[in-house]
């Protein structure tokens, strides 16, 4: 039996997907580690309230804070990284703030092109756009992370509140 190029990549495909379906066995509460608009977002301490500070204090190398203009709601927005992965965080006043017009924002930009010229998603320094693929919502703030969630939710779960 003769193997095309597309029958190729076609097996590879779907052996990857087996691979990534079936590669965990943790059935823990629900919890994603990605979630690319298709996946509810993982939501954490949600009666809590964070600064950026709580977050610089675990880990957290904040590069820039930005407008807020284009992102409705939030009082503030820093774009940095953290175990080698770009995050940004958006601040709001609450935490329904944050679910609502937080969440909104967040899938909007989810998995866009880093060439992608409409809004969302941060123009770093050296004029690249960073794409995000996760997102999660902690207490007043979202985060949006890189590749999945797993450096934000490493953030969250080391961060002392402030209340």
């Amino acid at each position: 039996m003769k193997f095309g190029k597309s029958s190729s990549v076609l097996l590879i495909a779907i052996a990857m997907l087996a691979i990534v379906a079936c590669g965990s066995g943790d059935t823990s509460d629900s919890v994603s580690t990605t979630n690319d608009g298709e996946e509810a977002a993982l939501v954490l301490r949600i009666d809590e309230t964070f600064t950026v500070e709580n977050f610089e204090a675990v880990g957290f190398k904040l590069n820039q804070e930005f407008d807020t203009a284009t992102v409705p709601l939030a009082t503030n927005a820093y774009y940095g990284f953290a175990s080698r992965r770009d995050i940004e965080i958006r601040k709001y006043a609450s935490h329904a703030d944050a679910m609502s017009a937080g969440v909104e924002s967040a899938l909007a930009i989810l998995g866009r092109s880093p060439a992608s010229n409409s809004a969302g998603g941060i123009i770093t320094s050296g004029n690249n756009r960073t794409s995000y693929h996760a997102y999660l919502v902690a207490g007043n703030v979202v985060m949006l992370c890189q590749t999945d969630i797993s450096a934000c939710e490493d953030l969250v779960n080391a961060a002392q509140s402030d209340g």
